[in-house]
């Protein structure tokens, strides 16, 4: 068996709607906001081995230099969007810093009761 065979591929289903909810308009609107939306679908893609969760490791939570490096966002709109993204409740910092897509979760259990 090849190494490719043993991978596990997962997909992201939007929403048709996606790019016309309130919350995605309203940061697609901002300046930068188009820069925002696709971070936002990097974490989201970043989360689904992870049901949801962002952690670099067990014993080491993404910083925001990281989640810069690795989505190759400017450290300013990393800052500035985590925080727009928790009030908005699209991203939540639990208290051991893992950060908590819950629409990445909720796409997972979407798609369980499908298959």
């Amino acid at each position: 068996m090849s190494s490719r065979d043993k991978e596990r591929y997962y997909w992201l289903k939007l929403d048709r709607y996606f790019f016309k909810r309130h919350d995605t308009r309203i940061i697609e609107n901002m300046p930068g906001g188009k820069e925002y939306v696709l971070f936002y679908l990097k974490l989201m893609t970043e989360a689904i081995d992870h049901e949801g969760a962002l952690r670099f490791s067990e014993t080491l939570p993404y910083t925001e230099a990281m989640l810069s490096s690795v989505t190759g966002t400017k450290i300013d709109v990393v800052r500035s969007v985590l925080m727009l993204f928790t009030e908005l409740g699209l991203v939540e910092i639990k208290e051991d810093q893992t950060l908590y897509l819950r629409e990445v979760a909720k796409l997972l259990e979407d798609r369980k009761s499908v298959v």
